[in-house]
């Protein structure tokens, strides 16, 4: 019955078959760190617009069918077969983030970096004039794929009488209660529990928050000892998430009479995301703390904070396949087809917590899983298709089109133990996502040969198979939206790119927590919460032809 109560997206609930008694279902974003959740690995699998060459990022990444451009590498290899000679070329960026929150925000909402956007490396192997084969290239670069360095925080408050949003501690008193986890005859809980899925309700009792109470149907779990029943809650959230992906490119291009051009890479994938979860409670009353009985309370609460980490590391693999044919001169069409990424990640996560009145100090000791814990599972197959066409030597337009199935993911390996099988996941990935579509649209003009101006849309959309709302175990990008422009320079065989690009990613509204009855009704929850990013990156390309 677990299984299917940890599916992370509420769209599964009219599925699932649930058995006499009251029975919860628990999530929300402060929920659900014990394992990889299909969401996690769904936000790994978004490429997006990427990144590239400020060429290519000042062109939307609209690149299918250009070629020309060391960004072709994880794009559309072909492109590599339209060089006549090698190039050189590094572009590093500066990355600014904002954060917009529907509460009020609260501590830091913007997050810069810096980092390496592109390198890479093409090398004409071959030529010649004489056969069908015209030239061969040899690509080799590095390209980031994804950017998860993000920062927002918020703060509200649900009054006494506003059910169900009441604290996070109740939703831990449901979840332990219902799985049969109590202390020993000693009061004792102690911390070697390897089931990380119920140490929220062990730091929480551990962190005196949470008491055991008997009555004549035996024990179960309370937080009435410590929040009388006119206890407001203030919720205050902050993440903080650091990383991303970067792919190293082993290509080649071949050229076929300057008018059919075949490409191939080979994609190795370094993953690294790091989040910081800090979530406090302030309780907070307009008269004497009581029991629903009208009783004070002896001992009230006063604030609780709760801490996690969870860092995901490790590798992917995928292999890239293109062609680009010129059927006349000024046009070119292109097509790309990129095989699912095969990730292998190990996972880490960390939690402890902090009350007022813990007499052993404020903070509980932190409980650590950081052994053995590899997921691998499959991305979305990626299929291009791009056409350009170029006016003469002064201006050429670009668009792309993308499909990427995301309800093709598929969990290959789960850790020994964990209580979600690979079907679980499957059912998950068809049910809840499909195919999204991808457009960019660049242009470049060359007022002067030395000389050229770009620009580029692009918009990303249709991933989410139901109806948004349904979306609240935790915020999941549904619509990124992408405006670019650039400039480039020419001085003989050096180039000189500048490049702006702006995305905004509209997310799924979400909770902080919440206890579901097997009706659809919460017990317990945080208040609805939405989260939309503003991202702005500067990048400079600096490259060499000899």
């Amino acid at each position: 019955m677990k299984n299917y109560l940890r599916i992370t997206l509420v769209a599964l609930a009219t599925a699932l078959t649930l058995s006499a008694g009251a029975q919860y279902r628990y999530g929300g974003l402060l929920m659900d760190h014990d394992g990889m959740m299909g969401s996690d690995m769904f936000t790994l699998s978004q490429v997006n617009f990427g990144f590239g060459t400020a060429r290519s990022m000042a062109m939307a990444g609209a690149f299918t069918s250009l070629g020309g451009d060391l960004a072709s590498m994880g794009i559309n290899p072909a492109g590599l077969g339209m060089y006549r000679s090698n190039d050189i070329s590094f572009s590093p960026m500066m990355g600014f983030q904002s954060a917009e929150n529907s509460a009020t925000s609260w501590g830091e909402n913007e997050y810069n970096r810096f980092a390496m956007g592109n390198l890479g490396l093409a090398l004409n192997l071959y030529e010649s004039s004489d056969t069908r084969l015209v030239s061969v290239t040899l690509g080799l670069g590095y390209n980031r794929v994804a950017d998860f360095n993000y920062r927002y925080g918020f703060t509200s408050q649900s009054g006494a009488s506003s059910a169900p949003y009441r604290s996070i501690a109740d939703a831990f008193s449901l979840m332990m209660g219902e799985s049969g986890i109590f202390p020993d005859q000693d009061g004792n809980l102690g911390y070697d529990w390897r089931d990380a899925y119920y140490w929220g309700g062990i730091l929480a009792y551990n962190g005196y928050l949470l008491d055991v109470g008997e009555d004549e149907y035996g024990s179960f779990w309370t937080s009435a000892d410590r929040l009388g029943v006119n206890a407001g809650v203030g919720h205050t959230m902050n993440m903080e998430s650091k990383g991303g992906i970067g792919e190293y490119d082993i290509s080649f291009g071949m050229n076929f009479g300057s008018k059919l051009y075949l490409g191939f890479t080979w994609g190795i994938q370094s993953v690294k995301w790091t989040r910081q979860m800090y979530y406090g409670e302030d309780y907070i009353y307009n008269s004497t703390p009581v029991y629903s009985d009208g009783v004070a309370l002896e001992s009230p609460a006063q604030w609780m904070d709760y801490n996690q980490a969870v860092v995901v590391r490790g590798v992917g693999m995928n292999a890239k396949f293109g062609a680009i044919y010129r059927p006349v001169e000024a046009l070119r069409l292109g097509v790309a087809l990129h095989t699912p990424t095969h990730y292998s990640l190990e996972r880490s996560y960390q939690a402890y917590m902090a009350t007022n009145f813990n007499p052993a100090g404020d903070t509980t000791p932190s409980l650590d899983d950081v052994g053995m814990n590899t997921w691998d599972f499959f991305s979305p197959t990626r299929l291009m298709f791009g056409a350009s066409y170029a006016f003469g030597r002064f201006a050429v337009v670009s668009v792309d089109y993308e499909r990427d199935w995301y309800n093709g993911m598929r969990v290959s390996n789960i850790p020994a133990g964990f209580d979600l099988t690979k079907s679980d996941y499957r059912y998950e990935f068809k049910n809840n996502y499909k195919g999204s579509n991808t457009l960019r649209f660049g242009a470049e003009i060359k007022p002067l040969p030395s000389l050229a101006l770009r620009a580029g849309y692009g918009i990303a959309d249709g991933a989410l198979r139901e109806d948004y709302n349904l979306y609240y175990n935790t915020p999941v990008t549904y619509r990124t939206t992408c405006l670019s422009a650039g400039v480039g320079f020419a001085i003989r065989a050096v180039t000189l790119d500048l490049a702006y690009q702006h995305l905004e990613n509209l997310q799924t509204a979400y909770m902080l927590y919440y206890a579901m009855d097997d009706l659809g009704n919460f017990d317990t929850a945080s208040p609805y919460y939405r989260t939309d990013f503003k991202r702005n990156y500067f990048t400079l390309s600096i490259g060499y032809k000899f």
